[in-house]
């Protein structure tokens, strides 16, 4: 699952030998990608049109605890399994932990799950521009307001167009681009590909709701992986029963195999609000779980870094093939 203003396109850009969607093709895993709602491929409702304020009304908060299960079992029931196993970066880190948060019996749904730059505490968060939207939000939202936005960094020719005629490798700009990149994600140790920017252009940014945003924001300046804060005291009574949003109960996650990855140089997911989220996930997963450090890498290598196959697919994959070539062995053994 795809992170904040991305798409599944996020798996595929970097193209057949390097992506991760392809690599488990290659291995002859059945490929599922998912997109979240709000984003170009996935904008259909039954009632409502995007033009409408009512359709831009969700967090990831309902992206995890309704489109994700909708998804895990629409899968489940094409393919006859009982488990599957689950790749996430940034945001779709933040869905998977929102859903066993809240709903748990979707644990035994997965049998093996990975993270990828995880997203739940961001007290640490060191990104210059999302932190100095963070400190005003209430002004953000003011204005949003006054603009009538609710969509925000929709897919356009724009982007596409710019992504082709400013952050071409040929060009003076790229070095923009790639600065302002870095602002956001954090500096890599790992220079991109000088011609994957264009690609990227081609599918992100996706569309988001403004809500999605302001959720992000509100837990960095709580410093707490808590739901969606309506900024009044009634309205969050009458929808948590009390004045202050509740947080996740992360002792909820019970998974048989977690892998979590995160990235020195990044400036979303830091490492000490990741081993923070380690510590809440060990109470109910201490045996289960596998932390990978990855030195150098920021948010977005995880996706388009050169060497993101040897660094991480691989131990991914190792992990999915071990889980699944142990079942056949466990029946052969029970049949005994």
């Amino acid at each position: 699952m795809h992170g904040l203003i991305g798409s599944a396109g996020d798996f595929v850009t970097t193209g057949m030998g390097q992506s991760l969607a392809f690599r488990l093709h290659r291995q002859c895993f059945d490929v599922w990608l998912p997109n979240a709602r709000g984003t170009t491929y996935s904008r259909s409702h039954r009632l409502l049109q995007t033009n409408q304020a009512a359709f831009w009304h969700f967090s990831w908060h309902e992206i995890g605890i309704y489109d994700l299960p909708a998804i895990v079992d629409y899968v489940l029931g094409q393919t006859g399994h009982s488990q599957l196993h689950y790749v996430g970066h940034s945001q779709g880190t933040t869905v998977l932990l929102v859903l066993l948060s809240q709903r748990p019996e979707y644990n035994v749904r997965f049998a093996n799950v990975a993270l990828m730059a995880p997203v739940a505490f961001l007290k640490h968060l060191s990104s210059p521009p999302l932190r100095l939207l963070a400190s005003d939000s209430r002004a953000v939202t003011l204005l949003l307001n006054q603009l009538g936005l609710h969509e925000l960094l929709p897919a356009t020719a724009l982007t596409q167009v710019g992504g082709q005629y400013f952050c071409s490798s040929s060009l003076p700009t790229y070095a923009l681009c790639t600065l302002f990149t870095s602002l956001y994600v954090g500096f890599s140790d790992y220079p991109l590909d000088r011609n994957i920017f264009p690609r990227i252009l081609q599918t992100t940014p996706a569309g988001i709701s403004r809500r999605q945003l302001q959720h992000f924001g509100q837990l960095i300046n709580s410093g707490n992986f808590q739901q969606y804060d309506y900024r009044s005291p009634r309205l969050n009574q009458l929808r948590y029963g009390q004045v202050v949003p509740p947080s996740y109960q992360l002792g909820n996650v019970r998974l048989q195999r977690l892998q979590i990855f995160y990235g020195t140089r990044d400036a979303l997911a830091s490492q000490a609000d990741v081993q923070r989220l380690v510590r809440e996930l060990s109470t109910s997963n201490s045996r289960s779980i596998s932390l990978y450090q990855v030195r150098g890498y920021n948010h977005i290598d995880f996706l388009f870094a050169s060497t993101a196959p040897k660094i991480v697919y691989d131990r991914i994959i190792q992990q999915a093939w071990q889980f699944d070539t142990a079942i056949p062995a466990a029946g052969a053994a029970a049949g005994r």
